[in-house]
């Protein structure tokens, strides 16, 4: 029997910049998750660590990163470690991130190889038939070439196959993402196919002999099913994987999407879910989205309320989409100290209903002289847009801009 654990997209140096000062923490709970990882090895007696493509986010890496992983795989001497270059660090020559001197033969840890080019490698009672990725784009299918390499070992011998690309499954990848046939391991007569791109966890040809693990730590929003790497398990030639999927990430990830219309149900929802957490809140990185109409006062008691809750979060982020509902009495004051406000407020309301064809939800917003479809094309026109082409997303975000200035003028002007 043939055990190892097969990872990928690690993507270790990532800028993470949309978080701000949390981006250095979060890079760092990605290298200790790959001490788990390589503990988790260790721990399961594995004969091998693979490593799918995108060990790194690019060939920009600082050295002290490479330095610090090339370590990490040190400390586990016994274990052998095989590398393959993916599209974020593919080896694309001497400006590539495994040209440096680090991983120069003589310089590597023993126990680690890099795969620069296709081939087949013999590791223990297996034969790796590997195909690295050697530029960022390309519409070939990288998998095509395994076939081929899988002729070359005799017929005793387990063939585990490496490599890195997008999914070949309609409406589900980009022609130029190096699109992989889903029945890839057994085209090329594989007894498994490790593969590495997509960040959550997907099994595809029979018996589960194609695997992509997703990223085992989570780098955005919508990775629900990413977390984890492959604990897999081959008798022999011919035999079906056993594959086991094995949590390894540190971080929870979540996003609710919560309507002021039934916020008290979402709000006794989110509390319960951090109620949960029990003292754990430091390992979340949570987002709440906010939609429908708010009056002013029953947004900013929320917004209080929400950051109080998430506060000892790593990284908690509010996105602010309600429109504002005003009271006849916030109305009447705005519209009389503020015309100018309430009039682009208005042409966003006809503005939507001319590009739309759909009123606002919000009807309490100042309604002002409409706008008519000529003035409305001469607009669009002048700001190099199509008006049909305008979408309620769009007039949602112009409201957003604007809802600062909603909110500090109702300050202003209502006691």
């Amino acid at each position: 029997m043939f055990r190892f654990i097969h990872s990928a997209d690690w993507q270790l140096g990532a800028r993470l910049s949309g978080f701000g000062p949390h981006a250095e923490h979060l890079r760092a709970r990605r290298l200790a998750t790959l001490r788990t990882a390589l503990e988790l090895a260790r721990v399961r007696a594995a004969d091998a660590f693979l490593v799918a493509g995108d060990l790194f986010e690019d060939s920009l890496v600082e050295d002290a990163l490479v330095d610090a992983v090339l370590q990490l795989f040190a400390d586990f001497p016994d274990l052998p470690v095989r590398l393959l270059p993916g599209n974020h660090d593919p080896a694309s020559g001497p400006a590539s991130l495994w040209s440096r001197r680090q991983f120069r033969d003589d310089a590597l840890p023993p126990n680690v190889v890099v795969f620069r080019e296709p081939g087949a490698h013999a590791l223990g009672p297996v034969t790796l038939l590997v195909s690295p990725l050697r530029q960022k784009v390309s519409s070939n299918d990288p998998s095509l070439c395994l076939g081929e390499l899988a002729r070359q070992p005799p017929a005793d011998r387990v063939k585990i196959g490496l490599t890195h690309g997008a999914l070949a499954i309609p409406g589900k990848h980009q022609p130029n993402d190096f699109p992989i046939d889903p029945r890839a391991a057994t085209r090329a007569g594989l007894d498994y196919l490790g593969i590495g791109h997509w960040h959550n966890w997907q099994t595809y040809d029979a018996d589960d002999r194609l695997v992509m693990p997703g990223t085992p730590e989570p780098d955005a929003f919508g990775q629900e099913n990413a977390g984890h790497v492959a604990c897999v398990e081959i008798d022999g030639p011919g035999a079906p994987p056993r594959v086991e999927k094995v949590r390894v990430g540190s971080l929870r990830w979540t996003h609710w999407d919560c309507d002021f219309t039934s916020f008290d149900t979402h709000r006794a929802a989110l509390q319960d879910h951090v109620n949960g957490w029990s003292g754990d809140a430091p390992a979340n990185v949570c987002r709440v989205r906010l939609t429908g109409p708010a009056s002013l006062d029953d947004r900013a008691a929320a917004l209080a309320w929400l950051h109080a809750l998430f506060g000892d979060t790593l990284y908690f982020k509010v996105e602010d989409e309600t429109v504002p509902v005003l009271s006849a009495g916030e109305l009447a004051a705005l519209e009389r100290e503020h015309p100018i406000l309430c009039q682009v407020l208005a042409d966003l309301n006809q503005l939507e209903l001319l590009a739309t064809g759909t009123a606002p939800a919000n009807a309490t917003l100042p309604t002002g002289p409409a706008i008519t479809l000529a003035e409305a094309q001469t607009l669009a026109a002048d700001a190099k847009l199509e008006l049909a082409a305008l979408t309620p997303a769009d007039f949602l975000a112009a409201r957003d801009l604007l809802f600062g200035g909603v909110q500090a003028a109702a300050a202003n002007v209502c006691p």
